[in-house]
């Protein structure tokens, strides 16, 4: 297996973790939950970023991670949406200057989200699958 190949496995099982993660976190650390609902979008997109043999820093913004991919590429209108889940990076993992915690998604919101991840990452593999049979 090639490290490219590797590298993307790897991004996959991060994020299937991490969303396994906040599944279980939904009701009992909302905050926690939201973090890691975005840290596993993130490592989906990396996943696909890397199948593009496109170069992301560590950034974390989700928006500009799919507007890094060609133009035309699939996966960039699949990406472009989690872009909501970017602030999630750090709005909950910090308080805000005057010292409060920002309240977090609600439990509907944070299981919707999971949901909608879990089935995107499925997608995700099937696709990058395709792609290295190729």
């Amino acid at each position: 297996m090639s490290s490219q190949r590797e590298r993307i496995a790897a991004f996959l099982q991060l994020a299937k973790e991490e969303l396994d993660v906040a599944g279980w976190l939904v009701e009992r650390a909302p905050r926690q939950c939201a973090y890691l609902v975005q840290q596993a979008a993130e490592k989906l997109a990396r996943a696909i970023l890397t199948a593009a043999d496109v170069k992301f820093g560590t950034g974390h913004n989700l928006g500009q991670m799919a507007e890094a991919l060609p133009k035309g590429h699939p996966w960039v209108e699949k990406i472009k949406p989690l872009d909501r889940h970017s602030p999630a990076a750090t709005r909950y993992r910090y308080p805000t200057m005057a010292g409060r915690l920002v309240d977090p998604p609600t439990t509907r919101a944070l299981q919707r989200d999971v949901a909608e991840l879990a089935d995107l990452l499925e997608e995700a593999r099937r696709f990058l699958n395709e792609e290295a049979s190729l």
